[in-house]
């Protein structure tokens, strides 16, 4: 089935749904706007709580050792968390990390996780001999997230985009698209770095940048822990959503 088909379902799945709940909740800014423009209700029923995470979890996580993956203490490493499936872009991570390991020759990629495309990423990578690896399913994101240099997203699109919050509670330079809900978390050239859906060059552009400009990179970094911290962390959620169940038990 094609993506504008699901779409569509989708779309009357939860307009139907609409008219038996008493609110309904937007994970972030932009998903707010798309019920009210694809019809699922005016604004009276919906309440924006935007997505959270465990901050202190991601901080305490113990990174991989790099020699267990092959990768020598002295690589820079680019990663991505997230599905390696088309909406998670993992082609264009491909195809930037080839023009970034034109300018950084010592670069490893790590995608952590799993999908369709992995086969395809993987062939492309050993075509043009770059250093990839990717984890498969795995329980413990935040210890391969620990050794990224450089952390990117590049979903096509994105309902809020958990693992943005994550690249930032870890400290980690980013790059990613500026797309839905992404650009309401990123504020481009402060805590991370905006790019054009499907632009590898966009994207290599930018990681070459932190490359070379570390002052700037370092504070972009702490700017973005601030954020996290003050904006994203879990126990926001928690008490939005109990103050939610409160005003509907009360009424």
């Amino acid at each position: 089935m094609k993506k504008s088909e699901k779409n569509f379902i989708y779309k009357i799945v939860e307009k139907l749904l609409s008219n038996f709940t008493d609110k309904i909740v937007c994970i972030s800014k932009a998903e707010y706007q798309s019920a009210i423009t694809n019809g699922i209700d005016n604004g009276d029923k919906l309440r924006i709580i935007e997505n959270g995470i465990n901050v202190q979890a991601v901080c305490d996580a113990k990174p991989v050792e790099r020699h267990e993956l092959g990768i020598p203490s002295d690589a820079f490493v680019v990663g991505m968390i997230g599905r390696v499936s088309p909406q998670k872009a993992p082609d264009i991570f491909i195809k930037a990390a080839r023009l970034i390991s034109e300018k950084i020759p010592n670069t490893y990629y790590i995608i952590v996780g799993s999908g369709e495309e992995e086969e395809e990423v993987k062939q492309y990578a050993q075509k043009h001999g770059l250093n990839l690896i990717i984890t498969g399913w795995t329980d413990k994101p935040y210890s391969y997230l620990k050794i990224f240099d450089i952390a990117v997203l590049l979903s096509r699109w994105e309902g809020f985009g958990l693992a943005i919050a994550e690249y930032m509670a870890a400290e980690k330079n980013l790059v990613a698209t500026n797309v839905d809900a992404i650009p309401t978390i990123v504020e481009n050239g402060v805590d991370g770095k905006l790019v054009s859906v499907d632009s590898p060059q966009e994207v290599a552009d930018q990681v070459y940048f932190y490359y070379t400009h570390p002052v700037e990179a370092k504070a972009m970094r702490g700017k973005a822990k601030e954020k996290v911290e003050k904006m994203y962390d879990i126990s926001r959620v928690v008490l939005q959503h109990k103050e939610l169940f409160q005003e509907l038990y009360n009424h």
